[in-house]
């Protein structure tokens, strides 16, 4: 009985009005893969929706990983202006650590000018390993990049979401994760049980305790779309 309600629990639908960025927080998504890449569909989909909207986004790629065309399958089928929409998404690429923390630093000013309520840096962690960046220069400049984008979600109104990994592989690496969490305000965590073809995949919410999978509905974007002054993103709750 314990095991068929602990599969029934993360086989349920995940109900994203609750886990839905909002505005002045930070989201810490923690996925696996190279850089928590298995949480950029969740983000690409916000981003999707906000598009959708007539709204803008912001996205800095720290592991030369974004593309485009994955926002453009994120759009409900049929969607007549899907590419029209691309051009109010703003990608920013940091290929050196010092790069990416130019790039965040103009964000606020960047936002300011845009409107955007929704700010996603995608691998900030990966340009922070560096090898040729020393310990000590890396957290100085985590910490820093962690207080520009809190100045951006608070003081600009936006929600931000960081993509990291779940499990560090090292110590430096533990402790930028350590660094990141405790900045953030909510947490999206990608848990799997199992490997291949058996493995059961679904996602954990802090600090609302929500788990389950994420909807597979292609419907969900229309649904969840909300006002300006609401929940940013796929959901259908409020702010």
């Amino acid at each position: 009985m314990a095991t068929n309600a602990s599969i029934q629990q993360f086989e349920r639908p995940l109900d994203v009005s609750v886990i839905a960025p909002k505005r002045g927080h930070i989201y810490q998504l923690r996925g696996h893969g190279y850089a928590g890449r298995t949480m950029r569909k969740y983000a690409e989909t916000w981003a999707a929706s906000t598009l959708l909207r007539g709204e803008c986004v912001h996205w800095i790629d720290g592991a030369s990983r974004m593309n485009p065309t994955r926002i453009l399958r994120r759009f409900p089928r049929g969607e007549a202006a899907a590419r029209d929409h691309l051009h109010r998404l703003y990608v920013g690429r940091g290929f050196t650590v010092h790069q990416l923390a130019t790039l965040v630093e103009r964000l606020e000013r960047e936002v300011s000018i845009t409107a955007a309520p929704l700010v996603i840096v995608d691998a900030p962690l990966a340009m922070h390993l560096d090898r040729q960046v020393g310990d000590h220069e890396a957290r100085c400049l985590m910490r820093q990049l962690l207080q520009h984008l809190q100045s951006v979600a608070v003081l600009n109104h936006v929600a931000v979401l960081i993509i990291t990994e779940h499990t560090p592989m090292s110590k430096r690496h533990k402790h930028l994760l350590m660094m990141v969490e405790r900045k953030s305000s909510h947490q999206l965590i990608e848990h799997v049980r199992s490997q291949g073809r058996n493995a059961r995949r679904w996602l954990s919410h802090e600090p609302s305790g929500s788990s389950g999978q994420w909807p597979q509905n292609q419907n969900v974007l229309r649904r969840y779309i909300r006002p300006k002054h609401q929940v940013v993103g796929p959901n259908d709750g409020s702010s």
